[in-house]
């Protein structure tokens, strides 16, 4: 998944009960959402120090760990969004391509490059607008 349907997926999201009406929290579901493809692209594609973007950021010890950071830093709620926005970006991604327990399961990981198909990005920004609109309807209580 590329980044509209990640941030669609975030917004989605957002229609739950624990993330109405807070900004806070928007905002960290949505830097959650992104978080791991952040720092994993970044690690990958523009330093090369590893043969992808998928590793670091990409597994539950990082979704648990920066998770529980969070929460002593912001609190539950913020905790609960940053891991729901991150647990969302894990999903969202193919599921077998995750490296779920790196670095204590080894993974082959093959070579990659950052790549932006047209096609995908043209329904994950269908996706996104589609969220975006739904998202202007008032929430049904």
């Amino acid at each position: 998944m590329q980044i509209p349907g990640h941030l669609a997926i975030a917004l989605a999201q957002s229609r739950l009960p624990p993330f109405r009406s807070s900004r806070r929290r928007l905002f960290l579901l949505l830097l959650a959402s992104l978080f791991p493809d952040i720092v994993d692209k970044t690690i990958g594609y523009v330093f090369q120090a590893m043969p992808n973007g998928r590793h670091y950021a990409h597994n539950l010890f990082s979704l648990i760990g920066l998770s529980l950071l969070v929460t002593l830093i912001g609190g539950k709620a913020a905790g609960y969004a940053w891991f729901s926005g991150y647990l969302g970006h894990l999903l969202a991604d193919n599921i077998q391509r995750v490296p779920w327990f790196f670095p204590l399961k080894k993974y082959r990981f093959n070579k990659g490059r950052l790549a932006f198909e047209p096609a995908q990005l043209l329904r994950e920004g269908f996706f996104l607008a589609l969220v975006l609109l739904l998202n202007h309807l008032p929430n049904q209580r």
